[in-house]
């Protein structure tokens, strides 16, 4: 049977008071979720400096402003801290900026896909997404983070828009958002229109939160659908072979691997899905159906693997079994 046993004792959003706690009662679902969230769980703050480490590989893409953000952010020293005690050359984990790269662009498609235009993304970090999709005046997108990630990216997104003669967006929004407590969320869903469906999406966020904390976010989003309409999507259900594929895929990448856990007091491989039937149990328990598609297509151009001078075949293995995953509401 499975460890991650929130679905079996925990089927309800109704479980659920605003601030995302569970609310009191007799039921004694509540009582086995209520033993299971007193385990400590380490501050999300610590995860924020991940956001960074991102940029670095990044900036090595044609993703829009990649290159400036990792300049700004001073990603190339990010990299180093991470490297600490560890004897990593900076050029092997090169490989993984392709993958980096597929995430990006394969959310970006996804929403054209969809073609709704209404986004919330969560845990945003500074891939600045919002200021090149607005460039669609019909677009309306919000970019959330915790509170410190998101005073800075302000900030680096003033800077890039200066340095590039961009005007103010009208049609943009930066909120500070910890998905774990609702009313986060209802302030940053603020200039949504209520007739028309969003698209909630986020990329790095749930490798990083445990089971339980999976279970709170999920129901959170489900409300949030529940009241517009539309779909979530993420690339970020992973099963603990996708770990070992990527993450693990090196000895120079399991050393930064273990620094990443040292930082941010928190476990890829102890957070991950056992396997893909464990992710769809665990999500259609919780209200959802979901489909998965692959990230990298024919239409997917990967510019990091020509301009670090990558092994084209060995690269694009690694690429080729990266998903998105599309959870929409399950009809009632």
């Amino acid at each position: 049977e499975s460890q991650h046993c929130v679905p079996c004792i925990w089927n309800s959003e109704s479980d659920l008071t605003p601030t995302g706690e569970l609310n009191p009662g007799p039921n004694p679902r509540n009582i086995q979720m209520t033993t299971l969230l007193k385990r400590p769980m380490p501050e999300p703050s610590k995860i924020s400096p991940t956001a960074k480490l991102v940029a670095y590989w990044r900036q090595f893409s044609d993703v829009p402003f990649a290159q400036e953000v990792a300049k700004l952010v001073h990603a190339d020293q990010v990299f180093k801290d991470f490297q600490e005690k560890t004897s990593t050359p900076s050029g092997e984990t090169n490989w993984f900026a392709p993958i980096i790269e597929a995430r990006y662009k394969s959310m970006a498609h996804a929403i054209r896909r969809q073609n709704i235009k209404q986004v919330l993304e969560l845990a945003s970090g500074v891939s600045l997404r919002g200021l090149a999709m607005t460039t669609d005046p019909e677009m309306i997108y919000v970019e959330t983070d915790l509170p410190e990630i998101s005073r800075e990216k302000k900030q680096i997104a003033l800077k890039i828009q200066q340095l590039h003669h961009i005007p103010d967006r009208s049609n943009l929004f930066y909120r500070e958002v910890n998905v774990l407590h609702s009313k986060d969320l209802e302030a940053a869903i603020e200039p949504f229109f209520e007739n028309r469906p969003i698209a909630i999406i986020h990329e790095g966020l749930f490798q990083y939160l445990s089971m339980e904390e999976k279970a709170i976010a999920a129901a959170h989003i489900r409300s949030l659908l529940k009241r517009f309409g539309g779909v979530w999507m993420t690339p970020d259900l992973n099963t603990k072979e996708d770990i070992e594929k990527r993450w693990q895929y090196s000895e120079p990448m399991r050393q930064l691997t273990e620094n990443i856990k040292r930082v941010t007091q928190r476990d890829f491989s102890e957070a991950a899905f056992q396997n893909e039937a464990e992710i769809r149990t665990f999500f259609q328990s919780l209200g959802f159906d979901l489909t998965s598609s692959p990230q990298v297509d024919a239409n997917l151009r990967l510019s990091s693997i020509q301009r670090l001078q990558l092994p084209v075949e060995e690269t694009q293995a690694l690429a080729d079994h990266l998903k998105i995953w599309i959870l929409t509401l399950k009809a009632s």
